[in-house]
C-alpha cells in the first residue's frame, strides 16, 4: 500500500486544494504571525508572476482525489472494475489509499474487469529494478520540476523556516516561490549559500562579537544556477532567531513534500559518506607518505597510495587514472579492445573485476559492446551488416543484396552495397541510382575515391587508410598488412632491407618499399 490521501477540507481562508495548479505566495495566516517575532520587514514579494489562484469548492477537490485515488488503486489491482472503487470511496466514505488496499486485500471476491487485463507499459509493475531506480526523479533539476500547488508550498515554507531560523519568512517564500515551489532544491540552495557564508566569515569565539565587526557577515548572498536559470538575492540575518515554527511529522506532510525530504535526506547521506571516503583517502595517503610506502604507477611513474592503484592479471600496478584514459582510447578510438597489460613485456590483460570497479559506467559500457562487435565480426566478418539509417548490425548471406533491417522501429529495406533504399532501387544499378541525384552522385565519387586509400583486414575486415608512416599497417586485432600490395605480413621482412636513394626503386629485389612507394 501507498501513502494516506487526506480528505479534502473545504476553503479556509483563501487557501485552494491539491488541486490548484498554480503556484502562489500564500498569505501569512494568523496563528503564525504573532508567533515569528523579531523579524525585521523583508523584501516585498515580487508582484509579477504571483498571479491570483483560482477557487475551487469542495466538491471539484473530492472528485481531483477521487480520481487520483482510483488511478493510484487500478495501478496495485488492475483487474478491479473502476465502478467497484468508485462506489467504495463515495458511498463507504474511503478517502484513504491503506484503507482501500486492505480491504480488497480481504476480500478477494471483489467485482473484477471482463477479459484479459493488459498492465500500462509505463507501470512502475513492469519495470525492472534498474529502470526503476533510472526513472526516480532529481528533484535537484530545476528544469524536470513542475510548479507545486498552494498547500505544498505552505508546508514547503513551513518545513524550511525550521531549518533555517536565522532567515525572514520573506526570504524563504521568495526563494521557494522563485523555485517553483519545491523543498529539495529550494533547502540544497540556501544550505550552499550558509556553507559559503561560513568559509568567509570569520571563526566564531565564545564570546559575543561586537555588532560593529559583524555588520559585513551579517547577511548571505543566495544564489542559484542552472542552465539558462539564474537566480541572486542578498539575505540579512534576523537580529534574532526564530522561536516559534509549526512543525510536521511524516504523517501529516503532503506526499509530494515528504518524497522531497526524504530525496534530500538520502542525497545529504550520500554527499557526507563520499565526503568520509575521500578523507579516509586522503589520511591514508598522508600515513603512506609518512612511512615512505607509496608505489610508483608503471605507466605516468607517479606514485600513489596501494588503494588508488588497479593490475593487470599479473599483479603489474597502474594509477586509476592510467587505466580510464587507456580504456577511453581502446573503446572510442581506433585501438584495439582487448586491454592488455601496459608494461610492455607483459601479454596478460586486466581482470573484468578490476575493469568494473575502476571505468566509470559510460566506457564500461562501451567497452563491452565494441568487444562484442569484434568478436562477432571476427566471426561472421563476410556476413555482419549494418543498416544505414539506425546502425543496427545483423547476419546477411554473402549473396543477398536486399538488407531488410530487423530494428522494429526502423524496418528499412535498402542495397546491401550502395545503402540506398531498395524502393529507390528497382531495376536500376548502384552507378545509375547515383547519377538520378546530382548530391548522391558526387557523394559516390567521393567514396570510391575515398575507398581507393581504404585497405580492409584480412582477419576482421576492418578498413584502415594509412596517414602518415611507413607501409607496415597494423590492425586494431592485431593483423598486419602491407599498405602497398594488401598481403599479410609478420613484422618487417616483407620489405626491402637493402640500402638506395629515396625514392628510387631497388635494383636487388622486387620486394616493397617500407616508406614510399617508387612507382
Amino acid at each position: 500500500p501507498g501513502p494516506a490521501f487526506p480528505r479534502p477540507e473545504p476553503q479556509q481562508d483563501g487557501i485552494p486544494g491539491p488541486a490548484s495548479p498554480q503556484p502562489a505566495h500564500p498569505p501569512e495566516e494568523p496563528g503564525l504571525q504573532a508567533g515569528r517575532d523579531n523579524e525585521q520587514p523583508g523584501p516585498a514579494f515580487p508582484a509579477q508572476g504571483s498571479g491570483d489562484v483560482p477557487e475551487q469548492g469542495a466538491a471539484g477537490q473530492e472528485q481531483d482525489l477521487t480520481a487520483l485515488l482510483i488511478r493510484e488503486t487500478e495501478a496495485r489491482f488492475p483487474d478491479v472494475k473502476k465502478e467497484y472503487i468508485e462506489e467504495l470511496i463515495i458511498i463507504k466514505n474511503c478517502y484513504d489509499l491503506n484503507v482501500l488496499c486492505n480491504f480488497l486485500l480481504e476480500n478477494p471476491d471483489y467485482p473484477k474487469k471482463e477479459g484479459r487485463v493488459v498492465l500500462n507499459p509505463s507501470s512502475s509493475l513492469l519495470a525492472s529494478q534498474d529502470e526503476t531506480k533510472a526513472s526516480e526523479m532529481d528533484y535537484f533539476d530545476f528544469s524536470k520540476l513542475a510548479p507545486l500547488d498552494q498547500r505544498c508550498f505552505i508546508q514547503a515554507a513551513d518545513l524550511l523556516m525550521a531549518d533555517f531560523k536565522m532567515l525572514s519568512s520573506q526570504d524563504i517564500k521568495w526563494a521557494l516561490h522563485e523555485l517553483k515551489g519545491h523543498y529539495a532544491i529550494t533547502r540544497k540552495a540556501f544550505s550552499d549559500a550558509i556553507k559559503k557564508w561560513q568559509e568567509l566569515s570569520p571563526e566564531t569565539s565564545g564570546k559575543r562579537k561586537r555588532r560593529k565587526e559583524m555588520n559585513q557577515y551579517s547577511y548571505i548572498d543566495f544564489k542559484f544556477e542552472q542552465g539558462d536559470v539564474k537566480i541572486e538575492k542578498r539575505m540579512f540575518f534576523l537580529e534574532n532567531k526564530r522561536r516559534h515554527w509549526r512543525s510536521y511529522d511524516k504523517l501529516s506532510l503532503l506526499p509530494p513534500v515528504l518524497l522531497e525530504q526524504e530525496f534530500y535526506e538520502q542525497k545529504v547521506k550520500e554527499m557526507a559518506e563520499h565526503a568520509d571516503f575521500l578523507l579516509a583517502l586522503q589520511m591514508n595517503e598522508e600515513q603512506y607518505q609518512k612511512d615512505g610506502q607509496m608505489i610508483e604507477c608503471r605507466c605516468c611513474y607517479g606514485e600513489f597510495a596501494f588503494e588508488e592503484l588497479t593490475q593487470c592479471a599479473d599483479g603489474h600496478l597502474f594509477c586509476k587514472e592510467c587505466l580510464i584514459k587507456y580504456a577511453q582510447e581502446a573503446v572510442f578510438g581506433s585501438g584495439k579492445s582487448e586491454l592488455s597489460c601496459m608494461e610492455g613485456s607483459c601479454t596478460c590483460s586486466f581482470p573484468t573485476s578490476e575493469l568494473e570497479k575502476v571505468l566509470p559506467e559510460n566506457i564500461l559500457c562501451k567497452y563491452y559492446e565494441r568487444k562484442a562487435e569484434e568478436e562477432v565480426a571476427a566471426a561472421c566478418a563476410d556476413e555482419l551488416v549494418r543498416c544505414p539509417f539506425c546502425n543496427f548490425p545483423a547476419l546477411l548471406d554473402s549473396d543477398v543484396k536486399r538488407f531488410s533491417c530487423p530494428n522494429p522501429r526502423c524496418r528499412k529495406e535498402t542495397c546491401r552495397k550502395c545503402q540506398g533504399l531498395w524502393k529507390e532501387h528497382m531495376n536500376l544499378t548502384c552507378e545509375q541510382l547515383a547519377e538520378k541525384d546530382d548530391i548522391k552522385y558526387r557523394t559516390s565519387i567521393e567514396e570510391k575515391m575515398t575507398a581507393a586509400r581504404i585497405r580492409k583486414c584480412h582477419k576482421c575486415g576492418t578498413g584502415l587508410i594509412k596517414s602518415e608512416g611507413c607501409n607496415r599497417m597494423s590492425c586494431r586485432c592485431g593483423a598486419q598488412m602491407c599498405y602497398l600490395c594488401r598481403a599479410a605480413i609478420n613484422g618487417y621482412d616483407h620489405f626491402c632491407q637493402h640500402p638506395r636513394s629515396p625514392g628510387a626503386p631497388c635494383q636487388d629485389c622486387a620486394k616493397c618499399s617500407l616508406w614510399t612507394d617508387p612507382t
